[in-house]
C-alpha cells in the first residue's frame, strides 16, 4: 500500500522511501522541534480553511479503517462537504484536507491545505498522487484546488479567513503531470517489494524538499571532510563527476575543478591541515570599525497566522534583542537586552529602549547583518517616530562574519561555512552553546511564541524567559570574542 506521505518521500529519494516503510528502527527517537512546529502551524492554517466551507463534517476518527469506512458511508450519503476523508484504492491510500460534492452529485472537487504562500511543483506532485488514489477507489474527481496563506493579508481584529486564504486551481498542472505520476506511482511500488536496503547516488535530494531524518544513517560511512560539506557551492554537474571519479573526501578534489577563491581556500586548509589568514585583510576591515561598539543581535517569530494587528502572515516579530557596548579599547563591556513578555506589539518599547543606549556614534556590529538591517527596516516602517533612528544604526552597521564570508580566515573545521555556530567553536572554544536550554535560533524563535500563546503554562514561563535571556546573550558574547581574537591576531 502506497500512502500520499510515502509517495512524497519517494518523489525525494527512492532510497528515504525505502528506509521509511522498513528501517523506522533508524528514526530519531526524538521529533525534531523545528518540524513538529511546521506540522502545528500547518493544523492552524486547516482550522481557517474549513471556515471556508461551513457545514462540513469531519470523517476522521480514531484508527484508519474506521475513517475509511466512516469515508464510505458519509460520500455515500452525498454529504456536501467532507473534512479528512481517507480513501483507498487497491494500491494507494491517502487523507485529504477538503473534499467538496458536485452540483451533479457525482464528482468530488479536492481542496489541500498548505501554511506556504504560494504553489509548488510539490505540491502539484501531492495532489496528483490524491486524484489518482481517489480514481483508483472508484471516484470521480472534478476540480484539483490547493488553499494557500495570503502573504499580503493583514490582521485587523479577528482572522478573516476569506481574506486570510488563497485558492488556487491545479486542474491543468495536474493534468499535465498525469502520465508522470502513473509511472511515479508505479516506480514506487516497485520500490517497496525491494527486499534488500537500494543504493542511491547522493546529490542534494537529502534537504531538498524536505530534510531526511534517515542522514545520519546514510552518511555514516562518509568522511568528516567531505565533498558534501561544500556541495552547495559544487553545483550538481559538478558533485556528480566528483562522484564518478570516487572522490568523496575535499582533499582529493583536483585543484583545477575548484574555480571560486572561498573553494580553493578552503581545499587548501583541509589539504594541508593549515589555517588561513590574511593579516592585512583583517586589519584593513576592521578598520571601519569606530568606538564606542554595539554588538546586536535580534530573535524573532513569524507565525503563519498574525497575531499581532498589523503584521501579515510570516512577518517577522522582533521580539528580543541582545547588545553588548565596548566604549573604548579596554573598557568595562556592558550587557543589555529587551525580551517581550506577551503577544503585543514590542516595537515602540523595543525602539526606546535601544534608542536610550545607543549613541550617534560608533559602530553597530552584528553577524550576517542583513538579517538585522532588515529588523530595523520593518521597525522604523512600523513606528515613524523611530523611522529616522533605525536608518542611522543601518548605515552605521558592520557585519563581522564577512571576514570569515570573504576568506581572510579560513580553518577547516569551518566545513566551508561562515555561520557563527560553525566559527565559534574554533576561534572561541572556550564558548559553548552546549548545555543551554535553547540552543539556536528557530528554537529560540518556537520557544518565544509558546510562551506568548494562551494555555502556556505559567509554572514554564520563567524557565523559558531565562533560556532566552541565556541563548541571545551569548549570540553578542560571541562576536565580542571573536572581534577580540582578530584584533590580537
Amino acid at each position: 500500500m502506497l500512502t500520499k506521505s510515502d509517495y512524497l518521500k519517494f518523489i525525494q529519494c527512492s532510497k528515504y522511501l525505502w528506509l521509511a516503510k522498513f528501517r523506522k528502527d533508524l528514526l530519531p527517537e526524538d521529533v525534531d522541534v523545528n518540524l513538529q512546529k511546521v506540522f502545528d502551524e500547518g493544523f492552524r492554517v486547516e482550522t481557517y480553511a474549513y471556515k471556508l466551507f461551513p457545514g462540513g463534517v469531519d470523517a476522521q476518527v480514531e484508527g484508519f479503517a474506521e475513517s475509511i469506512e466512516l469515508t464510505k458511508e458519509l460520500m455515500a450519503k452525498k454529504m456536501p462537504i467532507i473534512f479528512q476523508p481517507t480513501i483507498r484504492g487497491k494500491n494507494l491510500f491517502c487523507r485529504s484536507d477538503i473534499v467538496v460534492l458536485n452540483d451533479d452529485g457525482q464528482s468530488w472537487d479536492i481542496y489541500e491545505v498548505k501554511s506556504s504562500t504560494m504553489v509548488k511543483d510539490l505540491n502539484v506532485h501531492d495532489l496528483s498522487f490524491q486524484k489518482a488514489c481517489f480514481e483508483e477507489a472508484g471516484l470521480k474527481v472534478g476540480n484539483v484546488n490547493m488553499i494557500h496563506i495570503n502573504n499580503q493579508y493583514i490582521k485587523d481584529g479577528d482572522i478573516n479567513p476569506h481574506e486570510l486564504l488563497t485558492i488556487v486551481s491545479l486542474r491543468e498542472e495536474i493534468k499535465a503531470k498525469e502520465v508522470e505520476t502513473k509511472d511515479n506511482i508505479a516506480d514506487a511500488l516497485r520500490v517497496l517489494k525491494v527486499k534488500e536496503e537500494p543504493t542511491v547516488r547522493i546529490l542534494k535530494q537529502c534537504d531538498n524538499p524536505f530534510t531526511c531524518l534517515f542522514i545520519p544513517h546514510c552518511w555514516k560511512d562518509f568522511p568528516e571532510h567531505s565533498i558534501y560539506s561544500i556541495a552547495g557551492a559544487l553545483g550538481k554537474k559538478r558533485l556528480e563527476a566528483l562522484l564518478d571519479e570516487g572522490i568523496l573526501e575535499i582533499k582529493d578534489i583536483p585543484p583545477e575543478l575548484l574555480t571560486s577563491d572561498k573553494l580553493i581556500r578552503h581545499h587548501h586548509a583541509v589539504t594541508h591541515n593549515l589555517v588561513h589568514i590574511e593579516k592585512d585583510n583583517i586589519k584593513d576591515d576592521l578598520a571601519q570599525i569606530d568606538y564606542p561598539i554595539y554588538f546586536l543581535d535580534y530573535e524573532t517569530n513569524g507565525p503563519a497566522i498574525p497575531i499581532i494587528d498589523g503584521y501579515r502572515p510570516y512577518q517577522r516579530i522582533v521580539f528580543q534583542y541582545s547588545l553588548h557596548i565596548l566604549d573604548y579599547p579596554g573598557a568595562e563591556l556592558k550587557h543589555y537586552y529587551f525580551l517581550a513578555k506577551d503577544a503585543s506589539d514590542p516595537t515602540k518599547a523595543m525602539a526606546e529602549s535601544l534608542k536610550s543606549l545607543i549613541s550617534e556614534d560608533g559602530t553597530i556590529i552584528a553577524w550576517n547583518m542583513g538579517f538585522e538591517k532588515g529588523c530595523n527596516s520593518e521597525m522604523g516602517g512600523r513606528d515613524k517616530d523611530y523611522k529616522l533612528f533605525f536608518e542611522d544604526i543601518n548605515n552605521r552597521m558592520y557585519d563581522l562574519m564577512l571576514i570569515f564570508k570573504k576568506g581572510y580566515y579560513v580553518h577547516k573545521d569551518f566545513h566551508g561555512s561562515a555561520s557563527l555556530k560553525k566559527v565559534l567553536p574554533v576561534v572561541v572554544p572556550e564558548l559553548s552553546y552546549k548545555g543551554l536550554g535553547i540552543q539556536e535560533g528557530m528554537a529560540a524563535s518556537n520557544k518565544w511564541g509558546d510562551m506568548v500563546s494562551p494555555g502556556f503554562p505559567e509554572a514554564d514561563k520563567d524557565k523559558t524567559y531565562n533560556d532566552l535571556l541565556e541563548y541571545c546573550e551569548l549570540d553578542t558574547l560571541a562576536m565580542v570574542k571573536i572581534l577580540e581574537n582578530l584584533n590580537n591576531l
